[in-house]
């Protein structure tokens, strides 16, 4: 009895230890799990920041915009009408995305001697394909390239009443490269926006680029009607009411600080033939309110103009939706001119339906001494954007009115309507 005893307790001692054994491996066995887990969810994290860090991955807060000479701006399109792009590959330290964005409009012109009917790729986010592709250098560094081809059919620039098909425009809009850091900043070199490019950022209205704060890039190259023989002018919107010779889309060298003070950055533009810009941003966090500011300041941008000066204002309700955005401009032409504009707009953006967001938008602008001593340009519109998600479209429609006086002529006002469809991949 006592050697079954002994016997017995023994095999419970040695059951007991094989089974403390099986439960150390198998601690060690979650532990590993757990440790590669860890590891495989750091990864997707670096990832997923990289990625919300390439062009068209920005959140609706984030939105971005640019202004003009009597006016504002060619732009780009807004962060708000992007998807995320298509990772088309991806390794241990970099990622390979494409995207692109196909933007087309209807456009009726009444220029006061007669009404027509255009069909054209818009220059408000212009119809295009682009390729990113970001790597990690190092802990802190990471080293991004941006290849963005423009494809237009009908370029807004470039019809008229006398040209309503000129053909189709294709054009490297962007041919990047950009080191950055957290700590150190943001350095880029190649073609690519300048540090002065700040009117879809300060745009909340939703409405872009439907609605741009360039006014003139709706209809640019429409011309306005000679009310005294009721024949085109040759002055088109563009001269009064954006700016195409400026500091853009340009072969540059820029830097782009980080973030300090509570969401300052300073940010500055060497291109060629002495032109140069400076940029100070102002982008805070609070919870109630969506706030943008930016200030900028252009030398020689080209051709007439020996200084820019742009400022931007933007403030959006987010339980409401409310917003109002303000651009101003002023400039030093080379022959004494003081060129002047500004913009306000005011706008609402609300979940009205299930398909997404919609947002509605009215501003007022007025600009003086574009082209000559004396001259007024004034504009109005009114616009509405219907987003859906689960496509990746955007619908939208809207009025704007031009009127432009002169010392030199006088020319009838121009009434544009217009319907546009943004599909973004």
């Amino acid at each position: 009895m006592k050697r079954a005893t002994r016997t017995l307790t023994m095999l419970c001692i040695l059951y007991a230890g094989v089974a403390n054994a099986q439960s150390l491996e198998q601690i060690e066995a979650y532990e590993r799990r757990i440790d590669e887990q860890q590891q495989q969810l750091d990864a997707m994290r670096e990832e997923l920041e990289a990625l919300k860090k390439m062009v068209g991955m920005q959140t609706m807060t984030a939105a971005k915009a640019e202004p003009a000479a009597a006016e504002f701006v060619e732009v780009d399109a807004d962060d708000d009408a992007r998807r995320e792009p298509f990772v088309v590959s991806r390794s241990d330290n970099s990622v390979l995305t494409l995207g692109g964005r196909v933007h087309r409009v209807i456009m009726q012109v009444d220029d006061g001697a007669s009404t027509n009917g255009f069909f054209m790729d818009s220059d408000q986010g212009p119809t295009m394909l682009r390729a990113d592709i970001i790597s990690r250098v190092s802990s802190d560094w990471t080293l991004a390239g941006a290849l963005e081809i423009g494809i237009q059919s009908n370029r807004p620039f470039r019809v008229n009443q006398d040209n309503p098909n000129p053909g189709t425009d294709i054009t490297v809009r962007e041919a990047d490269l950009e080191l950055k850091s957290d700590r150190y900043g943001t350095f880029s070199f190649g073609r690519g926006f300048s540090a002065a490019w700040t009117t879809p950022e300060i745009d909340l209205s939703g409405t872009v680029p439907s609605a741009l704060l360039a006014t003139g890039n709706l209809a640019p190259g429409m011309q306005f009607v000679d009310r005294a023989t009721n024949e085109l002018s040759g002055i088109a919107v563009s001269q009064h009411f954006a700016d195409t010779e400026r500091l853009l889309l340009v072969d540059r060298l820029r830097y782009d600080s980080p973030s300090f003070g509570g969401g300052f950055q300073l940010s500055g533009t060497v291109a060629a033939d002495t032109r140069w810009d400076a940029a100070l941003r102002y982008y805070p966090s609070f919870d109630d309110w969506t706030i943008r500011a930016a200030a900028t300041y252009q030398h020689k941008p080209f051709q007439d103009l020996d200084a820019r000066y742009d400022l931007g204002f933007a403030a959006r309700h987010n339980d409401t939706g409310l917003n109002i955005n303000v651009g101003l401009v002023g400039g030093d032409a080379r022959d004494g001119r003081d060129l002047s504009a500004y913009i306000i707009k005011a706008g609402w953006l609300a979940n009205l339906n299930t398909l997404g967001y919609t947002a509605f938008s009215a501003d007022f602008s007025s600009g003086s001494n574009a082209r000559l001593d004396g001259d007024e340009a004034e504009s109005v519109g009114l616009f509405v954007q219907q987003k859906l998600d689960s496509v990746g479209l955007d619908l939208y429609g809207g009025f704007r009115r031009y009127e432009v006086e002169r010392p030199d002529i006088d020319l009838r006002p121009m009434n544009v309507f217009v319907l546009g469809t943004i599909f973004t991949f």
